[in-house]
C-alpha cells in the first residue's frame, strides 16, 4: 500500500510571524479564499479551519455567517490567532484550539472544512495525510474548501537557472561537471513568465478532499508533450489549480503572482524545435524515508533521441558523485 508519511513538523509550520506574513500579503491567495469562503459558508454552519495559522480564514468564515468555527493550529502561532480573534470581537464564534490534529477528538460534526494545505506542488507542504483525517469531523454531505485541487505539469524553458547554470563552465580552469550533475538532482522553486511553457499543460493528479485515495492513486504520472515552438528546454514545472468554490479558483501557474510559484524538475538544457516530443515520468517515492521525487524521460525529434534524463531528489546523491550516462555533462 502506498501512503504519504508527513515529514517532521507536518502537523504545523514552525516559522515565525514573517512566514505567515508571506501568505497574508499574497493578494491572489487572500482574495481567492475570501471569495471562496463567502460562497461556501451558509448561515449557521459549523466550520473547521484546518491549519488555521493566524486565524484569518476562520475570521472570514465567521464574518460570512458561520455559527461556530473551530480553528485548529498545532504551532505557537495559535496564541496570536486567539488574540486576533478577540481583537476583532469574534471569540464568541471562533474557538482557537492548539493541538495535533490527528489526536484531537472532534467537538462536534462540521458542515464545512476550510484548509490551505497546498505547498508549491501541493505535497511539499506535508499536509495531505492530515487532510484525509478531516473525514471524521464531517457530517454526511459536508463540504470542503477547496473541493478539488488539480496538479498540472508542463515542459518549460527560455529562462536562466543560476542554481544549475553556475556550474556549466569551468572555474579557474577547474571542471565543475559533478557539481552540475548534482544540481540537476534537485528541485527548485521558480516564478515563471506566462510564455515559459513550451507545450500545453497536462494533468498530473487530481485531489478531491477529504478522500484523497493516495494508496490507490499515488502521485505517479507519465505524460507526453509535443512542443509547440522552438525554445531552450530547462525542465518540467509543476503547479496547482484549486477550486475553492464552484465559481472561484486559485491558479499558481506560470504568469500568476503568488507566494507559491511553481516547482521545477530540471533537465539538461536542450535547444528544441517545433514538433519535438518530450516523454516524462514524475513520481513521488513514498517508500523512501525522505519521500523523494523522481523524474525521468527523453526528448525525441523524428526517430532520433536528443537527450535522456533520470533524476531524483534522493539525498544520497549529495553523498557521492551522481554521475549518470544518461546526462550529457558539460
Amino acid at each position: 500500500m502506498t501512503t504519504l508519511r508527513p515529514p517532521i513538523g507536518a502537523s504545523g509550520h514552525g516559522g515565525g510571524l514573517d512566514y505567515h506574513r508571506t501568505m497574508l500579503e499574497d493578494l491572489a491567495r487572500v482574495d481567492a479564499y475570501e471569495r471562496g469562503i463567502r460562497a461556501m459558508v451558509r448561515p449557521g454552519d459549523v466550520v473547521l479551519d484546518l491549519g488555521a495559522g493566524t486565524g484569518l480564514l476562520s475570521m472570514l468564515a465567521a464574518r460570512a455567517g458561520a455559527k461556530k468555527v473551530y480553528a485548529v493550529e498545532a504551532m505557537p502561532v495559535a496564541g496570536l490567532a486567539r488574540s486576533l480573534v478577540a481583537e476583532n470581537g469574534l471569540s464568541d464564534r471562533v474557538e482557537v484550539i492548539q493541538a495535533e490534529f490527528t489526536s484531537l477528538t472532534p467537538p462536534e460534526p462540521v458542515d464545512l472544512v476550510i484548509s490551505e494545505f497546498m505547498g508549491r506542488f501541493v505535497e511539499d507542504d506535508g499536509m495531505l495525510p492530515i487532510v484525509e483525517a478531516t473525514a471524521r469531523w464531517m457530517k454526511p454531505g459536508a463540504r470542503f474548501c477547496p473541493g478539488r485541487v488539480d496538479l498540472l505539469i508542463a515542459p518549460v524553458g527560455g529562462f536562466h537557472l543560476s542554481s544549475v547554470d553556475h556550474f556549466e563552465r569551468p572555474m579557474l580552469g577547474l571542471k565543475m561537471g559533478s557539481a552540475w550533475t548534482t544540481a540537476l538532482h534537485s528541485r527548485y522553486g521558480v516564478n515563471l513568465r506566462p510564455d515559459a511553457a513550451l507545450a500545453e499543460p497536462a494533468l498530473f493528479h487530481r485531489l478531491d478532499p477529504p478522500k484523497l485515495h493516495l494508496a490507490e492513486r499515488p502521485l505517479d504520472h507519465q505524460a507526453q508533450f509535443t512542443l509547440r515552438s522552438g525554445g531552450r528546454l530547462r525542465g518540467v514545472a509543476g503547479w496547482f489549480v484549486a477550486e475553492l468554490a464552484p465559481t472561484v479558483t486559485l491558479d499558481t501557474g506560470p504568469g500568476r503572482t503568488t507566494h507559491w510559484g511553481q516547482l521545477l524538475f530540471p533537465t539538461p538544457t536542450v535547444i528544441t524545435k517545433d514538433g519535438d516530443v518530450l516523454d516524462v515520468h514524475i513520481r513521488l517515492d513514498t517508500e523512501h524515508p525522505e519521500q523523494i521525487w523522481r523524474w525521468s524521460g527523453a526528448l525525441r525529434r523524428g526517430g532520433q533521441t536528443l537527450m535522456h534524463f533520470d533524476l531524483s531528489s534522493d539525498p544520497a546523491h549529495l553523498q557521492h558523485t551522481p554521475a549518470s550516462p544518461r546526462l550529457e555533462r558539460p
